[in-house]
């Protein structure tokens, strides 16, 4: 049998596998463009605390596609921290995520494999496999760090962060900075305030214009907050 028709129908497949492959997360959203479609996928892990997973399938060429997983991490501690820095209510940004097949490569000592392509009315059995695939690499990267649970979480952060380059760790926002203090790893937040002053003086130097000036000085008054945040706890 192969996964053909509307886009919508081959979305509604690619959620249903995803339910059959990791039922303790719910499924939720969905869109499709001409070229692509996404969905969510979310586990809640405690209070405040959540892992969300984006699922995007695109075309490579007419008629070959591929699949990328990214895992994105929430905590109401780490978000927090992040709204005194900012300013406005970060409560509903991850603070950081990072692509699923990079990061578990690392983790098994390996090289990172390219994304699997696939055809575009690719036969259900082997689309099957590409989402079984993730799903075993999920569970994976759960193993390494301890285990489904919040203090899980709090070791993937800390390892997706000093392992930014390989695992493709995206943060935006100062979540990772914010993550390091709400997880005691105060060398760290030190370590990633200097590489994110070292980057802006560099910007600065390469792009001296006002609005470059503007957005610094909105920075080094974000991470001041944030200091004076972590003194007071």
């Amino acid at each position: 049998m192969k996964v053909v028709g509307a886009p919508r129908a081959k979305l509604r497949t690619a959620k249903s596998l995803w339910r059959s492959f990791q039922p303790g997360s719910s499924v939720r959203g969905g869109r499709i463009t001409c070229g692509d479609f996404t969905f969510l996928s979310e586990r809640t892990l405690g209070d405040g605390v959540e892992v969300h997973w984006s699922v995007r399938a695109w075309k490579v060429v007419d008629v070959r596609c591929s699949l990328q997983v990214r895992m994105g991490l929430y905590d109401g501690r780490v978000n927090a921290l992040r709204s005194i820095a900012m300013g406005f209510d970060m409560s509903r940004v991850a603070f950081l995520d990072f692509d699923v097949l990079a990061a578990s490569s690392v983790m098994d000592g390996q090289d990172g494999p390219d994304q699997p392509v696939f055809d575009s009315e690719v036969q259900a059995e082997e689309f099957a496999r590409i989402v079984e695939g993730y799903s075993r690499r999920m569970d994976r990267i759960w193993d390494f760090v301890g285990g489904v649970s919040v203090q899980g979480l709090e070791n993937l952060a800390i390892w997706a962060m000093r392992n930014r380059d390989r695992a493709c760790t995206m943060s935006t926002t100062m979540g990772d900075i914010c993550a390091a203090f709400a997880y005691g790893e105060r060398q760290l937040a030190y370590e990633l305030i200097a590489e994110l002053r070292s980057q802006w003086e560099k910007r600065v130097q390469q792009e001296p214009r006002q609005a470059v000036f503007e957005v610094y000085d909105a920075v080094r008054l974000d991470i001041e907050r944030l200091q004076d945040a972590v003194r007071l706890h």
